[in-house]
């Protein structure tokens, strides 16, 4: 059917000559009148014949999409006799978006006397960088005589997947107590990430012989929903006291600071906030940090406390953006009238710690009868490994000849080398 309309001016030239031949015969002016007519019409009817569709490209015949994105086809422009006929083009697509590699778009439409076939093609890249994501503290701080434990990383991209096992760790040494580990991964097109975990040396202060052979448990970060109760549970069966530094608490947990009070705990101040680029930024900001919250427990339980824990301890260096803050702030807040602590015993269940075996070796590794032992554990939401370690930390230390206590105002204050 479509041929035969294709044709239908060539059946209407053809119906004209005939007309021609029929006047040819009558007279001889009208036959070139004719003639001429008809040649005319021939022409335009050849040149409607021949006419060749307009057929081209929208958009750059090779274009470039990230994989794994949503992909639209720019599309083509198709007429022929001024008229849209875009739905005689065959497309065939083999992109596939989810795969980097180079594909071929091909359209291809026919007409009357042939056909014409344009090609696009598309590359599906990955540009993306992949990322890595480390475990624990950015600054660690561990002691000089403790083996570093890895508190472990893990890295993903977005093509690849999972990509973990290709992350290599180089040591760069900084100083003789400080040195940088650097974490580098590369994904299948070779898109590159780095960053970097600083590890600081510390050495456990001296302390007040008058307390040797006491294990202070502290624990902070808390109240938690769903670690705190347990951790209490705990201490009230064995009949230990503890020192929780706390943070900011919603009025659900309200009830969790009380009980810590009542049951005869120590509480004591880490902070209103946790975010050390706020706290950090001047000393006015801390001692804000600080009195705010010292307001709130005092709201809460009707105790003012004067024992207080730095986020990171005295000896962070993530302070480091602003220049000596943390030896002016050492000195300020007991000058205001606090007195801070640091640790001298790492659980290291916020780092490398992994198993409640881990927390448990980590602790009673360095517990001594020749020195006040302030353990540092912590009170976040699900910290299974310290809650299932903590009753045998306990026990550990009542078979072995060692006291418990809560910090209070006569306990050695365990202070770190300031490193800023």
């Amino acid at each position: 059917m479509e041929r035969l309309i294709g044709f239908s001016p060539i059946i209407l030239s053809v119906l004209l000559s005939i007309i021609v031949c029929i006047l040819i015969r009558k007279n001889k002016k009208v036959f070139l009148a004719s003639l001429i007519i008809l040649t005319l019409v021939n022409i335009a009817i050849a040149l409607y014949i021949f006419e060749k569709p307009i057929f081209s490209l929208i958009g750059d015949e090779k274009i470039e999409v990230a994989v794994k994105t949503n992909f639209s086809d720019p599309g083509f422009n198709a007429t022929l006799h001024g008229k849209d006929i875009k739905e005689k083009v065959l497309v065939n697509s083999k992109v596939d978006i989810n795969k980097i590699g180079e594909y071929n778009i091909t359209y291809k439409l026919e007409y009357l006397l042939g056909e014409k076939i344009l090609s696009r093609k598309v590359l599906v890249t990955d540009k993306e960088k992949p990322e890595i994501i480390l475990n624990g503290d950015i600054d660690y701080i561990m002691y000089s005589n403790v083996k570093y434990n890895e508190p472990g990383y893990s890295a993903k991209d977005n093509y690849d997947g999972d990509i973990t096992n290709k992350v290599t760790v180089a040591k760069e040494e900084i100083s003789d107590k400080k040195y940088k580990l650097i974490y580098t991964v590369n994904d299948s097109s070779g898109n590159q990430t780095i960053c970097e975990r600083t590890v600081t040396l510390i050495e456990p202060s001296k302390v007040n012989p008058s307390k040797n052979g006491v294990i202070y448990l502290t624990f902070d970060d808390g109240p938690s929903a769903n670690t705190t109760p347990k951790i209490l549970d705990i201490l009230k069966k064995q009949n230990v006291k503890a020192t929780f530094f706390i943070l900011n608490y919603s009025s659900a947990n309200e009830y969790l600071v009380k009980r810590i009070v009542d049951e005869g705990h120590s509480i004591g101040i880490h902070g209103y906030s946790h975010n050390y680029k706020e706290i950090y930024t001047s000393e006015k900001n801390y001692l804000e940090n600080l009195d705010k919250l010292q307001e709130k427990i005092k709201k809460t339980t009707g105790v003012t406390t004067n024992i207080t824990r730095f986020p990171g301890g005295s000896s962070n260096t993530v302070s480091k953006f602003n220049k000596g803050i943390m030896t002016r702030l050492t000195k300020l807040v007991e000058a205001k009238g606090y007195k801070y602590y640091d640790w001298n015993i790492e659980s290291g269940d916020s780092g490398g710690a992994k198993t409640k075996e881990d927390v448990y070796n980590n602790v009673i590794k360095y517990l001594s009868k020749k020195k006040a032992n302030v353990v540092l554990m912590h009170d976040f939401s699900s910290n299974n490994k310290t809650i299932n370690a903590l009753n045998d930390i306990i026990n550990y230390g009542k078979n072995n000849g060692y006291t418990f206590e809560a910090i209070n105002d006569e306990t050695p204050t365990i202070h770190h080398r300031v490193n800023n």
